[in-house]
């Protein structure tokens, strides 16, 4: 799957799970997840690994991963691209 239609799905993603009440085209691949502009906190964190892993089929295994997936949308597609963190 090429990066942007990646990028495109998890944006999708987010907005369908998290009932953002926004356009997925909205969302900046770079944009922070938390603490920016989307205010996202710890219940919507694991409602986006729930979804990575049933959407994605990428397992975040533990809190020090999270911590380099969930930083955008582009960490996020690259631990689905890649399985790899930063």
């Amino acid at each position: 799957m090429a990066k942007e239609e990646t990028k495109s799905r998890l944006k999708e993603m987010l907005v369908r799970r998290l009932k953002l009440k926004m356009d997925p085209g909205e969302i900046g691949d770079r944009d922070p997840l938390f603490g920016g502009a989307l205010s996202l906190d710890s219940i919507d964190a694991l409602e986006i690994v729930v979804g990575l892993q049933k959407e994605f089929d990428c397992v975040v295994s533990d809190k020090a991963v999270a911590e380099k997936v969930l930083v955008s949308v582009e960490t996020m597609a690259d631990f689905v691209e890649t399985g790899k963190t930063g």
